[in-house]
């Protein structure tokens, strides 16, 4: 049985190519979904193929690919891979068949005319393809679910229909978050069509859904102004516009945004550099310039006080996830202890020695706990009850020095943390290198955000241990895009994360900022 499955496979490598090789060999290898995948991707290296005798191939191979789902992952992998031409060839076979094209190869034809759309216009078939669809669907479904509403807001804007487009928008909202891409990407096309006002509500809109822009909507927003006004001081005026938005969102840009924001100063005759931050300083090392720090008022930090209280008053479980009896014994314990200089977060600074012991855990503790104490700080330490058991001579040390409370081990400690630093005042400091990404998140007022944010980056230290233990102050500059006298610093993404979408929790990178000055200003 062996030699006969050896001797078959030798005589199939001498009479059959390549495809029709793979087949067979799919075949007797009883082979998985996977086999159909790599049988397709090996026959479009192809440039001709003959569309049915593909399909049939692939079905003839064991797997989950079906006479439902075939045409559908076979479009999307020629998108995907970026074959449009062979995914153009066989949406036209799709087309021109008489079967009924399910949604899933309508979404495919879709998605397939908004990439081609990005590099040449569509032929007229192709855009009454994407109205025609828009017709069926909505008669149809009246609703359309996430993906389909996706795929189709995207063809609509591919052919500048950003009326219906607008309508789709509206089913997103209804089920879900849209996507960065689809906000993006109506916005871009608003802007093309010369349509400002409707762009900039849809821009609040995707900032208020945690959606920063994409490249295309900048792209797009720039080239607006450009088109707009003939003026370079008129234009100049409303580039800085957009500065301004990436000013007030904390939006670290894209690399390919930053590029074109440079190219467009410099084409207006100013002097644009990439430039690095210094860390400690916050000078600019093209200009020498510093980044301001962009302090708190009272009023600000009224309104952060305010909603850590009412949302302890309201006992919502997303922002302190503890018993009553906790929470009460706790906000007691603040009420007597408090203010304080300095709050620690007890086992993110112990957790800095990530393999060490617990006494080497501890140690560690008691080296941050001596360095505010030299400087005569009053210190609160807030920990989890499972530490009580670590080395009870060192604990029995920070206790001595600190006020201390230890919660629940099943409660999250960041929370506390920050209400205890927060209830404390505004001069009250925490040290943590977590970056706070959930607390943030909670804070659904985007005002709120924005506040916290400065709060944090201006009195968090952080804790870092090498050879030796570093307590790092807070930052004495704020490190986001910034107007002074002479132009802008903005900060940009080196690695394109694009695809994903992103919205930025940390500090950005030091290296990666962009200078930008006018010539006029001396």
């Amino acid at each position: 049985m062996h030699l006969m499955h050896r001797n078959l496979k030798l005589l199939s490598q001498c009479l059959l190519p390549n495809t029709a090789l793979y087949s067979m060999r799919c075949f007797m290898t009883k082979s998985s979904g996977t086999d159909q995948m790599e049988y397709l991707n090996s026959a479009l290296e192809g440039k001709v193929i003959d569309w049915p005798e593909l399909k049939s191939k692939i079905l003839n191979i064991q797997g989950i690919l079906n006479e439902k789902n075939v045409d559908a992952v076979i479009l999307k992998t020629m998108v995907r891979s970026r074959k449009l031409d062979l995914a153009l060839s066989y949406s036209d076979y799709l087309k021109n068949s008489k079967t009924v094209l399910s949604i899933g190869v309508t979404n495919g034809i879709l998605n397939l005319y908004h990439q081609k759309a990005r590099m040449n216009p569509l032929l007229e078939s192709e855009r009454e393809f994407i109205l025609k669809t828009y017709e069926e669907l909505y008669d149809k479904y009246k609703v359309l679910d996430y993906t389909t509403a996706d795929s189709l807001l995207h063809a609509l804007c591919a052919i500048n229909e950003w009326k219906k487009a607008l309508r789709v928008l509206e089913d997103f909202k209804i089920s879900s978050t849209p996507s960065h891409s689809a906000y993006s990407t109506l916005i871009g096309t608003l802007f093309k069509c010369n349509k400002d006002k409707e762009a900039l509500d849809i821009v609040r809109r995707s900032l208020a859904d945690l959606r920063p822009l994409q490249h295309y909507a900048y792209k797009q927003w720039i080239e607006y102004y450009q088109r707009k006004y003939k003026s370079k001081g008129t234009i100049l005026k409303n580039l800085d516009k957009i500065c301004s938005h990436i000013s007030a969102n904390f939006t670290v840009i894209t690399k390919e945004t930053a590029d074109e924001i440079k190219n467009t100063y410099v084409s207006l005759g100013w002097k644009a550099d990439y430039s690095k931050i210094i860390h400690d300083s916050g000078q600019c090392t093209s200009c020498d310039t510093y980044l301001n720090c962009l302090k708190i008022s009272d009023e600000e930090f009224k309104l952060l006080q305010n909603d850590v209280k009412n949302k302890l008053i309201v006992g919502s479980d997303l922002f302190l996830k503890t018993s009553p009896k906790e929470l009460s014994a706790f906000l007691k314990f603040v009420e007597s202890t408090a203010p304080y200089d300095i709050v620690l977060d007890a086992l993110n600074i112990a957790y800095a020695v990530r393999r060490g012991s617990h006494a080497q855990k501890m140690s560690l503790l008691k080296t941050v706990v001596d360095h505010f104490d030299r400087k005569n700080k009053r210190i609160l330490l807030l920990g989890r009850k499972h530490m009580l058991t670590w080395h009870r001579k060192t604990l029995e040390y920070l206790t001595r020095r600190t006020c201390s409370f230890f919660t629940e081990d099943i409660s999250q400690d960041d929370p506390f943390f920050l209400t205890a630093a927060i209830l404390s005042g505004p001069h009250t400091d925490i040290v943590s290198k977590d970056l706070l990404r959930g607390h943030r998140f909670i804070l659904k007022d985007e005002q709120l955000k924005q506040i916290f944010q400065r709060w944090q980056w201006q009195h968090q230290w952080k804790v870092f241990t090498n050879r030796n233990t570093v307590v790092q102050p807070p930052l004495q500059y704020t490190p986001c895009a910034q107007k002074n006298k002479d132009g802008w610093h903005l900060p940009y993404e080196k690695i394109n994360t694009e695809d994903k979408g992103y919205l930025h929790d940390g500090i950005p990178d030091y290296d990666s900022w962009l200078c930008l000055k006018s010539k006029l200003v001396r």
